[in-house]
């Protein structure tokens, strides 16, 4: 099954699906497996050559493809992991990207075409009884949220970091969308030239907002209002959690501006591509094994995992599945990457990084590792 062109793997809970697009000749294919204590279990098999393989063959999970109560998220389908029925989206009538952001909700987005104006609507779960939150038309072009930086606050009233492009005023800007309402707030230009991009480093209560230069730094509420710009210190952090959990804004302006780590749990600090301290411990990573510099900051915070003991911190490498599964000690500072993430000579790929699992695909085979 991984061998086929343009495979994708999600997990959750129990679940693992993996899907391949279809390519050329070759059909689309759907397996769910049920993960237990000694594999994974295959439950079904589907291909686009079925009889009723009409759907299968139009299934495009997307970059941001994740579960929506309980269910895989696939553009205008819904995918049941653990019999692989597909049913109707309840926004399968209005054409767009579906980002899920939780279990509990999903965002739709459309692109402005013609006259018509871009659009998002937002839906609840609702314990089985999905219903519309909100709907909202806006005046740019395109206006769609991202995971990427992470949510600020709850499903409820949060908000989250959106793209927005005019294509009247050539313009590309980061903007807040409220989870309660679809309102945007602030914002900020979205540069594509060799300064680089701004980085939003998600806190419970906000974002801090590390300029392109990385020598200054604002913070943003959860509402869109940002505050005024201060200096940062030279070696910024990667990681940094309290209880487990993002930091607040005061805590990352605590450490940004002023050095300061003493309220943090977990300090780790990435000087280059493979050598880092882990609060306080000097960390040599394995040879061949790299932290993605240009990703400092924004995308380990939202990525990283602490185990239920607070003894081992789980770290994704880079947002694709060709990434090493990293696991530190937070106690010593002993590194640990699992063999399979480093072997190169096959067809791998990391499926979920967790505080409890490591998934990943070798080949044929699905391998699970306990980060603890």
């Amino acid at each position: 099954m991984l061998d086929v062109p343009n495979w994708q793997a999600f997990s959750a809970g129990d679940c693992l699906v993996i899907v391949s697009e279809r390519h050329l000749d070759t059909p689309a294919k759907v397996t769910g497996y049920h993960l237990t204590s000694t594999g994974a279990e295959e439950l079904w098999t589907r291909s686009g050559d079925d009889p009723d393989g009409k759907d299968i063959n139009r299934l495009y999970p997307g970059e941001y493809a994740q579960w929506w109560g309980g269910y895989l998220a696939t553009g205008r389908l819904l995918l049941d992991p653990s019999t692989g029925d597909l049913t109707q989206a309840p926004w399968a009538d209005e054409s767009g990207v579906v980002i899920s952001i939780a279990e509990e909700l999903a965002i739709n987005c459309r692109h402005a075409y013609s006259s018509s104006a871009a659009t998002c609507s937002a839906w609840d779960w609702n314990d089985g009884n999905p219903s519309q939150r909100w709907k909202q038309d806006y005046e740019e072009d395109m206006v769609y949220p991202t995971i990427g930086f992470g949510m600020s606050g709850n499903v409820q009233d949060g908000s989250l970091v959106a793209n927005t492009e005019s294509d009247s005023e050539n313009t590309r800007t980061y903007t807040l969308m409220s989870l309660a309402d679809g309102s945007l707030h602030g914002n900020w230009p979205r540069s594509t030239d060799a300064g680089g991009f701004p980085v939003f480093i998600p806190a419970r209560d906000g974002w801090l907002l590390l300029s392109k230069s990385q020598n200054q730094a604002a913070l943003i509420t959860s509402g869109g209002e940002e505050g005024q710009p201060f200096p940062v210190i030279a070696e910024l952090p990667t990681v940094l959690l309290t209880d487990g959990e993002l930091p607040m804004l005061a805590q990352l302006r605590a450490a940004y501006r002023d050095g300061d780590f003493d309220w943090a749990d977990v300090v780790l600090q990435c000087r280059d591509t493979s050598a880092c301290t882990l609060n306080g411990n000097e960390v040599d990573l394995p040879e061949s094994v790299l932290i993605d510099t240009y990703l400092q900051g924004g995308y380990y915070q939202r990525m990283a995992a602490l185990t239920a003991d607070g003894r081992s911190l789980v770290l994704r490498s880079r947002p694709n599945v060709n990434a090493w599964a990293i696991v530190f000690d937070t106690e010593s500072g002993e590194v640990l990457v699992p063999e399979y993430s480093q072997d190169r000579s096959k067809g791998r790929a990391l499926v979920r990084t967790t505080d409890d699992l490591i998934l990943m695909g070798i080949d044929s085979e699905v391998i699970a590792y306990t980060p603890s």
